[in-house]
């Protein structure tokens, strides 16, 4: 087996457990709440401590990639994901099951980073339809996880999850890791600006903290508006990610054969179109649920797209992408807050229309940034 098979393999295999650790705390929350003899209003900042461990593991993860063995990276990464994972249910504290928490976001933000930069550095210039494909494993496993959780319960659960991630880790440890470009590369004429690098920091940030507002507020959305009942708002979300399947399926072969500025553009324009009619026909069932599926469908590709646009046109280091990742965290923290805080206070027709004008802003700056890149203005050459 060619050793960039190999690879791909293990990323992809890595990729998937991501997927569903990242999806196990919704499912095990009340679990968790009993194993610490704590109320619901404390469970928030389960998901809060998290994030600022992700937030923490994106940035550290850039640079470590860019100067030591990354497989020997992944390895230590899943070895203490596993360990985390299997004492999580032993834990009666609250604090404890914080820090526990934090730990698991550390390694969730590092392994997201590694998996990402080491596919790019293994497949270069043909890296987007390998990036597509193992964000597709990364939303299998996270409609894995509810599934298993529910059917195994959170202790046996959490555990087989570590023991999973075990093997992968002794893999990993022999996997020869791809070689980061050159320092002169990276350092090369052709790195970004910090403005227009920047820029790109707050389109990722639109990006991901749209699609986490999306996914977590659109059953409130629904259920609110009586366009849903608490069965069907539940399907909705399904549908959602039913969307973001197909999507990302669809991305793998689409990305070989169109131009990804084009492909992410496309994307853009097809999310406010669906955010378009869910706001044109804000009392309609069927175009909610129209609007739920294209919404999914164009949001899936965004990110591994433009990252790999980005990837091709300009250097980027491990620590960029740490930052890219970081500011994809960022938006996945303060989005859902800020838009939570609008549907309290001006009533749940805030999501479509949050978003549609952060969409709407996102076009715009992709758009104006990606044509000067093209044409080489963005970076410290010109």
């Amino acid at each position: 087996m060619k050793q960039a098979l190999r690879q791909t393999i293990a990323y992809y295999a890595a990729y998937f457990l991501l997927g569903a650790t990242i999806a196990s705390l919704g499912p095990t929350l009340m679990y968790l709440g009993t194993n610490t003899a704590t109320h619901s209003t404390q469970w928030g900042l389960l998901f809060f401590t998290r994030s600022g461990g992700y937030l923490g593991g994106s940035l550290l993860a850039g640079r470590l990639f860019q100067r030591w063995n990354g497989s020997a990276i992944l390895s230590g990464i899943l070895l203490t994901s596993a360990t985390t994972l299997a004492l999580l249910p032993g834990f009666t504290t609250f604090s404890w099951l914080l820090i526990a928490m934090f730990v698991i976001g550390l390694c969730e933000g590092g392994l997201d980073v590694g998996c990402n930069l080491q596919l790019v550095w293994t497949y270069r210039q043909r890296s987007a339809p390998y990036l597509n494909g193992m964000f597709l494993l990364a939303a299998l496993g996270g409609v894995f996880a509810p599934l298993f959780f529910s059917w195994l319960g959170g202790t046996w659960a959490y555990r087989i999850l570590a023991l999973l991630k075990l093997p992968l880790a002794a893999a990993f440890w022999f996997l020869p890791a791809p070689h980061p470009p050159q320092e002169e590369a990276v350092h090369s004429p052709a790195r970004l600006r910090p403005m227009w690098f920047g820029l790109f920091c707050l389109i990722v940030l639109i990006y991901v903290g749209g699609e986490v507002s999306f996914s977590g507020w659109l059953y409130s959305y629904a259920f609110s508006l009586n366009l849903a009942t608490e069965q069907t708002a539940s399907m909705l979300t399904s549908f959602y990610w039913v969307g973001i399947l197909l999507g990302r399926a669809l991305a793998i072969p689409f990305s070989r054969r169109v131009e990804l500025r084009h492909m992410v553009l496309f994307c853009l324009g097809g999310i406010l179109v669906s955010l378009a009619a869910i706001l044109l026909n804000p009392l309609s069932v069927a175009w909610l649920w129209a609007g739920t599926l294209g919404v999914g469908l164009c949001l899936a590709p965004l990110f591994p797209t433009t990252f790999a646009f980005l990837e091709r046109r300009a250097a980027i280091s491990g620590s960029l992408a740490g930052f890219l990742w970081a500011s994809g965290s960022l938006g996945g923290m303060l989005y859902p807050w800020i838009i939570g805080q609008q549907m309290s206070q001006r009533g749940a027709y805030s999501l479509m229309l949050i978003l549609a004008v952060s969409f709407a802003v996102a076009l715009a700056l992709f758009w104006w940034a990606s044509a000067r890149l093209q044409r080489g203005l963005t970076t410290s050459s010109s």
